[in-house]
């Protein structure tokens, strides 16, 4: 999956932004038009600043090169075009001074959006240098210039910075519990994975406490007492102090195998809620393994708000998001009231970090939703927690399967293609291999082949085949002629087409383009009904059409969504319909939108997508974090059927290379071992695949009840995904 934008005049018609880490972002089409932007991932050195104010200049710095210098409360420096569209979470900057101050980190001006605040102490010298860090709101998107603002009292010089970096992700550190110490939590044990688990709970569990006691729960302040809420017995929190109640015996497994694959995680937890006190904030969530780490989502009756906390052992929680009753996404107003039984859902993925909040009435009927990231990839126990006063939980529900889907991925922990390359697309040849068109970050932007006995492992076979940018679409055989036809998808551009001389690095260019694609950006997948014995023509109008094409939209809103277009040439397309496939939700992931980056077809003839979604706050990796499955009507694949909660694919935690946003996907089904393949651009620059083994027997049920159907919008028609 790519952004794409509109550009300037000079560049013609619009062309592809990409984000990669570590390489100046380029955007050009295949007339070889370039502009370029920077970053922000990237180390900064300050001397390259592009403005300044004041009197600030450079010196020899003794860690080497050169810092800034002479700085006083209100001088800034600006640095221009970084592309904050791959996403960042935190500042990091490289600071020595005498006296305390901040650094304000803003964009587009000196009073332009407050990204954040970077507070600094004297470090004991002007060369004495020290990091300091901040979370920074992540929200913004688009290239945009960079201000540091500098604060401090009196008029004397406040510091010298050397260089600083945007960050994916910020680990909360604790003065109990500092950074690398080896207590932590929130780092890989050795705990050997549990046979066949899959990386999900081996079994849930159901609590309604009828037996009158805590006998599965670890508690402190939380006891047993009579239940109004449903005649039985339920567990009661109360005081002022943190009160929790955890399962020891009952834990979402570590989701490492031991082997060169390693398996995903999800889980959900819900209970029924009461608040007793209007100071009370009773709430669910998990626990890390020893107890030392929790986070949780809470009812806060005070602020009308569902709030999510993260704590650690012996410091003060720490409110993450407060989500409020005021309005919500779709306008409408709810309230949280003592004396009111609510049914409170939360559905968490660790290796997403991923987390969905539902809050319910007493009716099961939903009242709304919302998503959040907590960078604490540890959180395996279900929680009980309150504070402020007294409440009840009844009805504890621990959910191993969360949206039914029954897809058990496994990630490899290896990388199939490294570095600086992203946007595979794949195919079987006739000779037994697969084939893999990839793509090259950086100003000698080109397409390369890989090739593969398995699927799994892959040699490289050429790098500059094709000198182009796209993400391309690859087409097996369309005309009968037995070649492979490919195209970057964007309106005009050509197609090329092989037959697989010298292992696929030899192509022509065909002189057939693709034709108008009605102002979107860009096509991800294009599926061939021919070629499938389960698929028919789409009808459209009175027409039927073979080629099937879901196209990339980030020039309309809701930024970024995908439609359908229709063709028998692959030239010549139609537009099926102009509405978002999968509109923004917050009961799902994907509250900005969501662009389909893959596609395949299902054996009862319908059709699984993968949509890269995206969201506008609370995230510690990309704008573009994960990718959520969906699967649409094979004979109207505009429409949606089924749609998955939580992501298959994680989001972004620094340095992990298998934890990127998905930029570019590709699915493959391989039938003669039953395996589905989906390989992704993680982090713009290594290719990385999961698999499902067993695909065939994975049940794809209707997803439960609540946090399901995208919301209805007033600015186009959605349809229920029910």
């Amino acid at each position: 999956m790519r952004h794409d934008r509109k550009l300037t005049k000079t560049l013609g018609r619009a062309t592809g932004r990409v984000a990669a880490l570590g390489l100046a972002i380029l955007i050009f089409n295949c007339d070889g038009k370039i502009w370029a932007a920077k970053n922000p991932l990237n180390s900064i050195v300050a001397e390259n600043f592009d403005a300044k104010s004041g009197l600030l200049r450079v010196e020899k710095c003794s860690e080497g090169g050169k810092n800034v210098c002479a700085i006083h409360d209100g001088d800034y420096l600006v640095f221009k075009g970084y592309d904050f569209d791959s996403g960042v979470a935190g500042f990091k900057a490289r600071v020595a001074s005498n006296n305390h101050g901040a650094i304000e980190v803003r964009l587009d001006g000196p009073a332009g959006p407050l990204m954040g605040t970077c507070v600094f102490r004297a470090t004991g010298g002007w060369q004495d240098w020290q990091e300091v860090s901040c979370p920074v709101e992540n929200s913004q998107s688009g290239v945009r210039d960079v201000f540091l603002i500098f604060k401090g009292a009196g008029k004397g010089a406040l510091g010298n910075i050397s260089s600083f970096v945007f960050l994916k992700s910020m680990v909360a550190s604790t003065s109990s519990i500092p950074l690398g110490d080896p207590n932590r939590a929130d780092v890989p044990d050795d705990e050997p994975q549990a046979a066949h688990a899959w990386g999900i709970p081996e079994n849930g569990f159901t609590d309604d406490f009828e037996d009158g006691q805590l006998k599965h729960w670890t508690t402190g302040g939380i006891s047993v007492t009579t239940n109004a809420l449903a005649g039985g017995y339920s567990a009661a929190g109360g005081g002022t102090n943190f009160n929790f109640a955890l399962t020891p015996g009952v834990y979402i497994n570590k989701t490492d195998t031991g082997g060169e694959w390693r398996t995903l995680a999800e889980a959900a937890l819900s209970a029924d809620v009461v608040i007793d006190s209007p100071d009370a904030s009773p709430g669910i969530g998990f626990s890390s393994k020893d107890a030392q780490q929790w986070i949780y989502v809470a009812l806060n009756a005070r602020s009308n708000s569902l709030d999510v906390w993260r704590k650690f052992a012996h410091s003060e929680a720490v409110r993450v998001k407060q989500f409020s009753g005021a309005t919500n996404p779709v306008g409408t107003r709810w309230t949280i009231e003592p004396g009111v039984k609510y049914r409170l859902q939360m559905d968490w993925s660790p290796y997403s970090d991923g987390l969905i909040v539902f809050l319910h009435d007493a009716q099961g009927k939903a009242i709304t939703s919302f998503r959040t990231v907590i960078d604490l990839p540890v959180a395996r126990r279900p929680l009980l927690a309150c504070a402020g006063g007294a409440a009840r939980f009844d009805n504890v529900k621990f959910d191993p399967t969360l949206d039914a889907w029954n897809f058990k991925w496994q990630w490899k922990k290896t990388p199939v293609l490294a570095p600086d390359v992203c946007n595979p697309a794949i195919w079987k040849w006739t000779d037994g291999k697969y084939y893999m068109m990839w793509r090259k970050f950086g100003a000698d932007n080109y397409h390369g082949i890989i090739s593969s006995p398995d699927g799994i492992t892959w040699t490289r076979v050429k790098d500059e085949v094709l000198k182009c940018t796209g993400d391309m679409n690859a087409v097996v055989d369309p005309f009968g002629d037995g070649r492979v036809y490919v195209t970057p998808g964007g309106a005009g551009m050509p197609w090329w087409s092989s037959d697989g001389a010298n292992n696929f690095t030899v192509w022509k260019n065909t002189g057939l383009n693709l034709g108008s694609i009605f102002g979107n950006c860009r096509i991800q997948e294009i599926i061939d009904t021919s070629k499938y014995h389960q698929l028919r023509p789409v009808p459209l109008a009175g027409v039927d059409y073979r080629f099937i094409a879901f196209c990339e939209d980030w020039n309309r809103s809701p930024k970024p969504h995908s439609v359908v277009l229709l063709s028998n040439t692959l030239t010549n397309w139609v537009l099926a319909n102009p509405d978002p496939i999968i509109p923004p939700g917050t009961n799902f992931w994907g509250e900005k939108g969501n662009a389909i980056g893959s596609a395949i077809v299902l054996p009862d003839g319908n059709i699984l997508v993968s949509s890269c979604s995206c969201t506008y706050a609370g995230y510690t990796g990309a704008p573009e974090p994960s990718n959520i499955s969906a699967i649409v009507d094979g004979r109207q694949p505009w429409k949606v059927l089924k749609l998955g909660v939580l992501p298959d694919a994680p989001v972004s935690r620094d340095q992990v290379w298998y934890e990127g946003p998905n930029f570019g996907t590709a699915f493959y089904y391989e039938p003669a071992n039953d395996t589905l393949f989906f390989y992704g651009g993680f982090h713009d620059y290594y290719i990385g695949m999961m698999r499902v083994q067993n695909f065939s027997q994975s049940v794809l049920l209707q997803p439960r009840t609540g946090g399901i159907s995208p919301e209805k919008n007033s600015h186009y028609q959605t349809q229920k995904l029910d």
